[in-house]
């Protein structure tokens, strides 16, 4: 399980506990809803930005140690994810990573077709002004 036991909502429950507070009180002293003030203490939300800036200017801390609890709440979690763990194992390092471009097989002919066009234009080099029926400009 996780590493580390201390979760936005459980410091946010702490700090409710010390000032002797609820969620209601919190809820309006931080003009939030007493819903959304649960769903941070039961970690079932994530400390937004916005949240961390008020809940910082209320409790006299920076909001960066608000998205820090956060972050390392997230990050715990994915390191418990057994199906992220099993995507991770699948992805190549950089260092063995071939970056050659493998060739492309167009699905139906339509597609064929387009792609042939598309190497025809690259192919032809414009016409000169003359050629396309006007007058060069004037330098």
């Amino acid at each position: 399980m996780q590493k580390n036991t201390q979760t936005p909502g459980t410091v946010l429950k702490g700090l409710l506990d010390k000032h002797a507070m609820n969620c209601n009180r919190l809820a309006k002293a931080i003009n939030m809803s007493n819903a959304m003030v649960r769903l941070l203490i039961l970690d079932k939300s994530p400390i937004s930005v916005a949240a961390a800036f008020r809940l910082a200017n209320f409790f006299k801390t920076k909001p960066a140690y608000w998205l820090g609890l956060q972050t390392e709440y997230d990050v715990a979690q994915a390191e418990d994810d057994k199906e992220l763990a099993k995507e991770l194992n699948a992805i190549v390092e950089v260092s063995d990573y071939t970056f050659v471009r493998k060739p492309h097989e167009p699905k139906d002919g339509r597609k064929k077709e387009a792609a042939a066009a598309a190497k025809r234009r690259t192919d032809d080099k414009p016409a000169s002004p003359a050629k396309r029926g006007r007058k060069p400009k004037a330098k």
